[in-house]
């Protein structure tokens, strides 16, 4: 049996060329990302390293099925369809049931507020509130994605993590700042004892965000699982740990209680 690829292409039901049709695909809308959100064909061939011919043809089905959008100078963005499909991720559901309890916790801070779960060594913000007071939107807006020891949030996510992403993460960030060392594994994990231990995280300033701190906490699932970490940021001259630690443990809490109750849509994210 024989059908039709994407691109137009007959291939065989179950052979090589129908899952490289596949990879084609995927490689194309790989190519948008943060700072490439709108991108000439010319521009897709370059970044998937695909030629135009079959970035043209795979675009095209692409644009009829909905998952990418043609803008009027001619460029191409991710698509309605393509967003409507991700709403059905496990973290979309996540991310409705702690809504409320985030938009409260940033009315009552003040503070920058982000919702983040677990993908391997990196943390992904699937929810962020600020008022962009103090600048912190463009680097923490929805989708973001940042190594899991580079962030307040991150700590607890990975304080959280089994011992094999504990060691992926301390790999990774010794790939990426050979210049900083080794990493200190005996005081990662001392450090992230005390996280579990304590059931909240601190950092001022945040590594990351220069002259700003922050404050995270778990949220986990009726099996005691945890599935994402809530914190809030703000500048390290205005960071009260006494106030903002019962505040953010509150909503984490309050996060989970939702999850939990949330009709068991609720999975494991970034295991």
């Amino acid at each position: 049996m024989q059908v039709k690829g994407i691109d137009g292409m007959t291939t065989p039901h179950s052979g090589v060329p129908e899952r490289s049709v596949v990879d084609r695909t995927l490689r194309i809308l790989g190519a948008f990302d943060r700072e490439n959100r709108n991108l000439t064909l010319s521009g897709i061939s370059r970044r998937s390293g695909l030629p135009v011919a079959t970035v043209h043809r795979i675009v095209a089905k692409l644009h009829a099925w909905g998952a990418l959008e043609k803008c009027a100078d001619g460029t191409y963005r991710i698509g309605l369809r393509l967003w409507e499909t991700g709403a059905l991720a496990p973290h979309a559901a996540l991310t409705q049931a702690a809504q409320p309890h985030l938009v409260d916790l940033h009315r009552r801070t003040s503070a920058a507020v982000m919702l983040a779960v677990r993908d391997g060594v990196d943390s992904v913000c699937v929810s962020f509130l600020s008022d962009d007071a103090h600048g912190v939107t463009r680097r923490d807006e929805v989708g973001s994605r940042t190594p899991l020891l580079d962030t307040t949030v991150g700590l607890v996510l990975l304080a959280h993590a089994n011992e094999a992403a504990r060691r992926e993460s301390c790999a990774a960030a010794e790939a990426a700042h050979p210049s900083r060392g080794t990493v200190d594994a005996a005081a990662l994990r001392t450090r992230l004892a005390k996280v579990r231990q304590e059931g909240y995280a601190i950092t001022a300033p945040n590594p990351r965000l220069e002259g700003h701190g922050a404050v995270a906490a778990p949220v986990c699932t009726g099996h005691g699982t945890v599935t994402a970490a809530v914190a809030v940021m703000t500048p390290a001259r205005f960071l009260q740990p006494m106030k903002l630690v019962p505040q953010v443990r509150a909503t984490a809490e309050a996060v989970s209680r939702s999850v939990r109750t949330d009709g068991g849509r609720m999975v494991r994210i970034g295991a």
